[in-house]
């Protein structure tokens, strides 16, 4: 027989957790025809002597759903390994959005997941107006495959209009909330996500629509999923505070039947008890048949910043007040005492819970615009500080007005103790992702999570075998979908397929481009190792370099 495709002399990694064995796969139709010792030829042959050969990885956790529109390869996705990725989280899209809403739905993901607004103006046709058209136009040309999930937030505001940020939904809008649900789910979305989460605002500084929703209207959301035999739920932040965010996972599951990916278990500094409790938690949901699996990352989670985007600070009521104004407003409201008296007095209250970890020492001065302030570039606030005698945060404020809130800051939000990220990633119940992919494009670069976990985790320390980092990033993730032709080396299944050398493998440190439409800025991040990642039976690329397919589709709920 004649193959399309003849993987051979790879050490093939299963997906499953199995220890890599000595084969070759032939992909004939975009599918799996033949695994082990295979004879025949092949239209083309791949020799992976000395590599090993997997799945493709799953990137559980984008916000690509804009990007995909003018960048159907998903960069930096694609350098990584990924060959399908997860859009919709968090409650965010740009579907169904009404033409009087375009503005606010784009600057609210400038406001809370740090796009650029120049780049969404440019690159967002608004072809589509429901869910179903969206999906449409996202399948016209990809290079990865796509699962979307509906963004709770964007269907509330689609209902409600401006009531979606003011008050919950009637038994009425209930019903018509239902309705907008189910049709997207006929029309292939492949769940839907929700967030609580009390430091995400619009950019009027409002709560985002989802925060006004109430736990009953929630489970009558999620119970369009009942009797599906695929489909997700997202949840982020907690909807209901009578109970803990995995309780209520637990509850959402039972309603609705389907699988719950709830975020997160990540090591803060400003919350040193929380990972333990939740990892916990998810060990004991594991234990008794749970549907809801808690979601973790390799990374660091870093952030560049200025106090024009500087969301980690919302979960601060003081300081949400002050930088949702303008900038002239911000800085003239940063040079009264009073103002910093209250700022300081939001930071001292650690009840608050915020992804900025409190410390100073914590925080870089990465670039100065004032030639006064250049010397002090790569050090920390607290070093700084020290030095002069002041207040850290009087020393970063002034740094901040000196340039007209242009400044850039870095500091690291999550996962900086590794003794404490290793706990949580070795765990065989949690689930790998959160790169935040399209997110914070020109703030931080999380794409390169897959390759970061097989390098530096699995190689250099070493956390858990090779077999089972590929099963969690895999196989675990596809079942936790419901695509059942997908995430396995078996013959049947899909040819979605990377080929590494896992003596090289890792993540590349990330790198400042102007590419996003408008020449808007962003951070791109490339790999090492990776010699082809095949989407759909075709090669998509090779050694990193795009040969030209575009194979990708929208994965449709049946």
């Amino acid at each position: 027989m004649t193959y399309d495709l003849l993987i051979q002399n790879a050490r093939i990694l299963d997906g499953t957790g199995a220890p890599a064995v000595e084969g070759s796969v032939a992909v004939q139709g975009g599918k799996i025809a033949a695994v082990g010792d295979v004879s025949g030829t092949a239209h083309r042959v791949i020799d992976a002597k000395g590599q090993t050969l997997s799945p493709g990885f799953i990137d559980i956790h984008t916000h690509m759903d804009a990007q995909l529109l003018w960048d159907p390869l998903a960069t930096s996705t694609c350098w990584h390994g990924v060959t399908t990725l997860i859009l919709g989280n968090c409650s965010f899209a740009i579907a169904p959005c009404r033409p009087e809403d375009h503005e606010l739905a784009l600057k609210t993901l400038v406001r809370v997941e740090g796009m650029s607004l120049e780049a969404l103006e440019a690159g967002v046709d608004w072809a589509w107006e429901t869910y179903p058209q969206y999906l449409d136009r996202l399948d016209r040309q990809l290079g990865l495959n796509v699962v979307a999930f509906m963004g709770y937030s964007s269907i509330r505001q689609y209902v409600m209009g401006a009531d979606a940020v003011e008050r919950e939904a009637t038994p009425e809008e209930i019903e018509e909330l239902q309705a907008v649900v189910r049709e997207g789910l006929d029309a292939g979305a492949y769940g839907i996500s929700f967030n609580h989460n009390p430091g995400h605002v619009d950019a009027f500084g409002r709560p985002i629509p989802c925060r006004l929703a109430n736990f009953d209207e929630l489970k009558a959301m999620v119970s369009m999923l009942k009797g599906r035999s695929a489909g997700t739920i997202q949840m982020s932040g907690n909807p209901n505070p009578a109970a803990s965010i995995p309780e209520n996972a637990d509850v959402l599951a039972q309603v609705s039947g389907r699988p719950v990916l709830w975020s997160s278990i990540i090591q803060l500094f400003s919350q040193p008890e929380v990972w333990k409790e939740r990892l916990q938690a998810a060990e004991a949901q594991m234990a008794a048949g749970s549907m809801a699996r808690g979601l973790c990352t390799p990374r660091t989670i870093d952030v560049l910043f200025t106090l024009k985007n500087a969301h980690i600070f919302d979960g601060l009521p003081a300081w949400k007040a002050v930088l949702t104004k303008t900038p002239e407003d911000v800085m003239a409201a940063l040079r009264q005492p009073e103002t910093r008296e209250a700022l300081r007095h939001d930071l001292a209250d650690t009840s608050l819970r915020i992804a900025f970890s409190r410390r100073w020492d914590m925080v870089e001065l990465v670039e100065a615009k004032q030639a006064k302030n250049k010397p002090l570039e790569r050090r920390m606030i607290s070093d700084i500080a020290a030095e002069q005698g002041r207040d850290p945060l009087d020393v970063f404020l002034d740094l901040c007005l000196d340039d007209e809130l242009d400044t850039e800051f870095l500091t690291v939000l999550a996962n900086a103790d590794e003794e404490a990220a290793a706990m949580i990633l070795k765990q065989p119940y949690t689930a790998i992702g959160l790169s935040d992919a399209g997110a914070h494009a020109a703030l931080e670069c999380g794409y390169g999570f897959s390759t970061h976990l097989l390098g530096y985790w699995v190689r250099e320390k070493q956390i858990m075998p090779l077999p089972e980092a590929v099963r969690k990033l895999t196989s675990m993730l596809t079942d936790l979908l419901g695509i059942k032709d997908r995430g396995r080396i078996q013959e049947g299944q899909v040819a979605d397929l990377v080929i590494f050398d896992p003596d090289t493998i890792n993540s590349l440190p990330g790198e400042i481009t102007y590419d996003l439409p408008a020449g808007a800025r962003r951070f791109i991040q490339k790999s090492t190792g990776i010699s082809y990642t095949i989407v759909n039976g075709q090669v998509l690329m090779e050694n990193n370099e795009h040969v030209g397919s575009y194979p990708g589709q929208v994965l449709r709920l049946a």
